[in-house]
């Protein structure tokens, strides 16, 4: 690792003190290129950050955007064809795994397992399904897994 990989690690760490939860979002722009490809140059970096702060014993939860993008580009459509719900749809139901793959791919080059954990607007206004989600979470999270959102 360079010397100034190391140091911006260092920082990093240093900076969350004894936070014990992280969470991070990554945005579609961050995930795809102009392309809707998988932009690698700008998710290895974080990966490998993100691996860095699990093994200091830090509990992380991944929040990730790109399916929509990463299916449009898989589908080789243009993004002024993104304009009905379903076309979305579909565009995420292909790039959801894509992006499950690539995660699972990336992660486990630290040895980092993975989880995918798909969310909608009933699990955080119905409080059983609230109450379960909670608990899967920190069941997650209990067995060293990355949890994906």
């Amino acid at each position: 690792m360079s010397e100034s990989l190391h140091q911006g690690e260092q920082r990093r760490n240093g900076l969350f003190g004894s936070t014990k939860r992280v969470v991070i979002k990554l945005g579609t722009s961050t995930v795809t290129g102009s392309q809707g490809e998988l932009s690698l140059e700008r998710i290895e970096p974080i990966v490998h950050s993100i691996a860095t702060l699990q093994t200091n014993r830090r509990q992380v939860v991944l929040v990730s955007s790109g399916a929509v993008g990463l299916g449009r580009g898989w589908l080789g459509l243009h993004p002024s064809r993104l304009k009905d719900m379903a076309t979305k749809q579909a565009c995420a139901a292909v790039g959801q795994s894509l992006l499950m793959e690539a995660y699972k791919r990336l992660f486990g080059a630290y040895n980092v397992k993975i989880a995918q954990v798909l969310l909608t607007e009933e699990d955080f206004s119905n409080w059983q399904r609230y109450s379960n989600l909670r608990r899967t979470m920190e069941k997650l999270i209990g067995f060293g897994v990355l949890p994906i959102v």
